[in-house]
């Protein structure tokens, strides 16, 4: 199963579009006869790690404050290999959800951070239109790779 996370914060403008892209991202892997599980939230937590099996594809979708060539990044992710990063609950990103993982025993088959760049993190509702753009081409690039 390929299971998504979603995250950020959608009354921050760009902060939004792990809310805004996750959801496609499933219904474009259940259009392909893909398994698929969703899960958004403010911030990427360690509630998140249950029900996360061996077989599972994770995939973690977020905006970077980061300016990508192409507007985006879709790489794998390690876990963090620090025997104990400490857990600031702001700074938990996949690396540290990884470890935690591997620290409980859990294990997965894969992992995948998809960072769309943002233009505005300021108060406000829905994407500016660059990021817009830039999550369009992130989608196709999922598509692409697990559909």
């Amino acid at each position: 199963m390929l299971r998504i996370f979603g995250y950020g914060n959608p009354f921050r403008q760009d902060d939004g579009v792990g809310h805004m892209l996750a959801p496609l991202l499933k219904e474009d892997l259940e259009r392909a006869g893909k398994q698929a599980d969703l899960w958004l939230g403010h911030q990427l937590l360690p509630e998140a790690v249950s029900d996360i099996g061996p077989d599972d594809v994770l995939v973690f979708v977020d905006a970077s404050l980061e300016k990508y060539p192409e507007g985006f990044s879709l790489e794998p992710v390690q876990p963090d290999k620090r025997t104990n990063p400490g857990l600031n609950i702001h700074s938990f990103g996949p690396p540290w959800f990884l470890a935690l993982l591997g620290n409980l025993g859990m294990r997965y088959r894969d992992a995948w951070a998809l960072s769309v760049s943002g233009e505005a993190f300021d108060f406000g509702d829905g994407l500016t239109d660059a990021c817009s753009d830039r999550s369009k081409k992130a989608r196709e690039a999922f598509r692409e790779k697990f559909c």
